[in-house]
Order: C-alpha cells, then structure tokens, then sequence
C-alpha cells in the first residue's frame, strides 16, 4: 500500500507530505484546486514522462517520493534480478532537474525509468473515467478466470513447460533450416566426395606417376641405349671388361717385380669387379625392360585424372584433395546428424507436448467452472449501481495450438440495456457504463486477489442520486480487501471513506499554491455538506451529510 507521498517543487506545489492508510480515502476539493497536480506528481514517481514544465521554481529540481509497504507483495524476486536493496518499506523517489534530465531511484538505488515503471505497475492501478482499462484485453480477461479458477500453480507449472516446448520448437526449425539447406546440394557433395574416395589418392603418388610414365615414353631409347652401353662393356672382343681382364693378366705376370705394379695389379682387379656387377646389372635391366602401351595408357589416365581432379576442386597439390575429401566426408555426414537431431527432438517436443495437453485440460476446465460465479457477481454489483438490466456472455474457446496461457481464447460480450444483444466490451459501453463495470470487475477480482493500490479517478461522473450512494458503498466493500483512493465530487462517495483529504489552493506572498489536509469527523462533514449545498452550508445539508457518512 502507499504510506507516504512527498511532493517538492512540482506545478504549484511548494511542498507537501501526505500520508495514506489502508482502507477507502476520499479526496475532495474544488476544480482547479490542484486535485490531477496531486495525481501527476504520483503518477511522474511512478515512471511516467517527465517535462521540464513541472518544475515550479525552474532553478530548483522537483523532488517526488512514494513509500510503499510492500511486505504482502511477493516482490522480493523483482528486487533480486534488478539487483536492489529489498525493504518492507521500499522508497521510490523521482527527480527532474533544472537541465531537463530525470532521475529515478528505488530505495536510494539508480534504475532506469523502465525498471521504476515495471515495479510500479505491481504496486498502483490509476483509473479514470477516460482511460482505456484493461477489462478490454483478453489476457486480463482470461486472468479473471484463472483467479476464481484457481489456476495459479497449474499456471506456473504450464509457463515453465511452455518456456520449454517454445526452446525445442524452434530448436527443430533451425536444424529444419540447415537440413533443407543442405539438402539443396546434398547429392551434388555426396559425388564430389565419392570421386575424390574413389580415386584413392596418395600424397607422393603425382611425384612418381610422372617419373614412370617417362620412363614407359622412351623405353626404346632406354632399351636401345642399355644394349649399347652393355656392349662397350661385355663384348667379347672389344668389351672393356675383356679388354681389361687382358690388361690384368699382363699385369699379374710381372706384379712380383715391384710392389708398386702388385697394387696396380689388384686396383685392376677391383675395377674389374665393379665392371662386371654393373655389366650383370645392366643385362638384368635390359631383360627386365620391355615395350608395355597397356601400362602406359593407364599410367596417363591416372595422371589424367588426378590433374582433372585438381583443377575441379582449384587445388595445387594431392594433400589440399585430400582435405577437401575429409571435409565432404564432414559435411554430407553431418546431414544424418541434422536429421537425427530432429528426429530427437520431435520426441521431445512430442512428450512437452502431452504434459502441456494435460495441464492445459486442467486449466480450462477450472475456467469452466468460473465463468458463472463471475458472472453473476458482475451483473450482481452492476444491478446495485444502476444498470439492472445488463447481459454478461463469456466465451471460453479453445484454440489448436498452445499459447503463453493455456488453450483458451476468451471473449467477455456485454450489454447494458435490455434487448440488445451483447457484443464485445469496447463497442458496448459509454464511458459511464466503463466505469461501472470496471468497478463491478475491480471489486470482483478485490475478494479474491491481493490487488495493489486502487485510485479511482473521478470515474463516477455522470452519475448521481441513489446510485451515486451504490457506487460509493460498493468502493467502499472493496476497500475492505485492498487500499482504495478515490478522486470524486460526489457527496455519496466522498461520505463513504474511512478517511478524507481535501486538496485546496492558497496564496502565500503573492503566490498560488496547492496544500493538502487530512480530515478531521467535524472537517468531513462540513466538507460534505459543502459538497451537497454549495458555499452556503444549510442544516439541512449537515443532516444529508450526517445520513450519507453513518448510514
């Protein structure tokens, strides 16, 4: 609930401090007393947009503080992830300053104007007659049913699941994504990667296919060349190694003679040696050799279809196939993986899916058994402000596919005058009927929810006599569960506060400003009587005053 409200240098406000309690306040004055200055500065410390305009004294800054008592609200984990300072008793404090910047703060903690505009949406409901409420919105209509249903853990359970069945389905849409995607050239990669397989490349394989097919090319030269050499070495007669072994015989005859001519002797024989081995080599190399095309026409394809191989995939050497071999290996497999993947998701998605189909029964099904609770309480407080005759339809479908709150789609029809067929709320009701079936809602929901603080903002204009007193008795019930503030100029609902505040204007050194006072018994009914007579307080306004507070 608001406890306090501080209000420095704002409009025509000097200074002010007002405190509040629980149960229903009325605030009273005359127009242009300074009643919606009250309201706007409230509304400006709850994160509204600020104007430089506001300031009072435009070389001062305008200070406004709200305390809250907030210990009843749950709000401890809004304070966690906005990492502030939680109190019972938490500060919200707004600043404009002479530059035209603002400043938020929540319990003396800088925040953003968003943060102090999301907390201060769990702490104040501000209504007024021109305003569009949310009655009109099918999530706050739907949240109606789910609090006379009871919904609120099979709700948590739903979201949590929910969160889950959203991850995992779109989870399969990106991995749907890359599968089509790769599927597009999928075949086109399988063949290069089964040519590049197939061809069982080898990294030296180039180097030495090159070396063989030269050697196939000229193997009758080599041949030829071979034979040649073979003869100037082994020829019978005029063979160098014929001729040398003459030579060496020679030689041997007088090698006892010197031992200079014994090592030229066995230097002789040493060369004849080598000679001979490479004569015998020569002879096997010859033998070995021979004329093979079939070879040779393979030896060239092969060539042929690495060098093709490598200008297709625009690489230089047999180890960058080689990697791009590996990475179509990586990429087509990876198809299988994707499709896999999705195959295990669509199992999980399919078993989220059950556990929601559960829940979601459940949730409607106590929806169901809500709808004419709360519609008779509706039509019940309506018939005591004065629309006896209006029609309330709620219509629970069901949708195919989950939402953010169940399967359900609900549509409130409403009409206030007999014979006419209900129809959606924002085409059947003026302003006045909106206002009194926001307040038939409002007190609805105040029996059965810890609503935050109320103000009601001059929503009973245009209404008057016996319903005017309804109205105020019904505000009146409704403050019994939750703090109610009401702007009125009604002597029936100012009557039925537990306490009042009047906001009045005066001239302090030449200068117009807006004060506030709480009330006393005594101050309440003059006020009242005022409010019912005029300037000039009759007694017979003061006994109208008497009946209105204390019926």
């Amino acid at each position: 609930m608001l406890k306090t409200l501080r209000v420095n240098n704002f409009a025509i406000i000097d200074q002010l401090e007002i405190d509040f309690h629980q149960g229903m306040t009325t605030i009273t004055g005359e127009t242009g007393a300074g009643k919606s200055i009250l309201l706007g500065a409230l509304k400006l410390v709850l994160g509204e947009r600020a104007d430089l305009k506001a300031l009072k004294n435009s070389n001062e800054k305008c200070i406004i503080e709200a305390v809250f008592d907030i210990k009843n609200l749950d709000l401890q984990e809004f304070f966690e992830e906005n990492d502030l300072d939680y109190e019972d008793e938490s500060i919200l404090r707004r600043e404009l300053l002479p530059s035209g910047k603002s400043r938020a703060f929540i319990n003396d903690t800088p925040v953003k104007i968003n943060d102090l505009h999301l907390l201060s949406e769990q702490l104040i409901d501000i209504h007024s007659q021109f305003n569009t409420p949310k009655i009109f919105e099918h999530d706050f209509q739907l949240s109606m049913l789910d609090i006379y249903g009871e919904n609120k853990d099979l709700l948590k359970k739903y979201k949590k699941l929910y969160t889950d069945y959203v991850s995992v389905k779109k989870k399969i849409k990106e991995a749907q994504y890359s599968l089509e995607n790769q599927s597009q050239d999928l075949d086109y990669k399988l063949h290069l990667w089964e040519e590049l397989s197939n061809a069982n490349l080898r990294v030296d394989e180039l180097e030495n296919l090159e070396a063989e097919i030269k050697s196939l090319a000229n193997v009758e030269e080599i041949l030829a060349t071979l034979g040649e050499a073979y003869q100037f070495l082994d020829h019978p007669e005029m063979g160098i190694v014929s001729q040398l072994n003459e030579a060496s015989n020679k030689i041997n005859k007088i090698s006892g003679y010197a031992s200079d001519i014994e090592d030229l002797y066995q230097r002789m024989i040493s060369s004849k040696i080598e000679l001979d081995d490479i004569a015998s080599e020569l002879q096997a190399r010859i033998e070995s050799t021979e004329l093979n095309p079939e070879k040779l026409q393979e030896l060239n394809d092969r060539f042929d279809l690495l060098h093709r191989l490598l200008r297709k995939h625009n690489s230089n050497t047999i180890e960058d196939l080689i990697i791009v071999r590996d990475q179509l290996e990586t990429q087509t497999s990876g198809f299988d993986n994707l499709s896999d993947l999705i195959i295990q998701l669509t199992k999980q998605l399919n078993s989220i899916s059950t556990d929601l189909e559960k829940i979601a029964s459940k949730i409607r099904k106590n929806r169901l058994s809500s709808i004419y609770t709360i519609k008779e309480n509706i039509l019940s407080t309506l018939s005591q402000l004065g629309m006896e005759n209006s029609q309330l339809t709620i219509q629970l479908d069901e949708v195919s596919d989950f939402t953010p709150t169940g399967k359900d789609q609900v549509q409130f029809l409403f009409s206030a005058n007999k014979g006419m067929e209900p129809r959606v709320f924002e085409k059947s009701v003026s302003g006045g009927e909106r206002s009194r079936l926001m307040l038939a809602i409002k007190k609805l929901l105040a029996t059965h929810t810890h609503l935050p603080t109320l103000i009601l903002d001059e929503i009973d204009t245009g209404i008057s006599g016996k319903v005017a007193n309804e109205t105020g008795k019904v505000m009146k019930t409704m403050a019994e569960n939750m703090q109610l503030l009401v702007i009125t100029h009604l002597p029936q609902v100012a009557s039925k506060g537990n306490y009042q505040i009047k906001v009045y204007k005066e001239v302090v050194d030449d200068m117009t400003k807006t004060n506030v006072v709480e009330m006393s018994e005594d101050e309440r009914l003059k006020e009242i009587a005022q409010m019912i007579s005029g300037s000039d307080i009759t007694d017979a306004a003061i006994d109208q005053a008497k009946k209105l507070m204390y019926q």
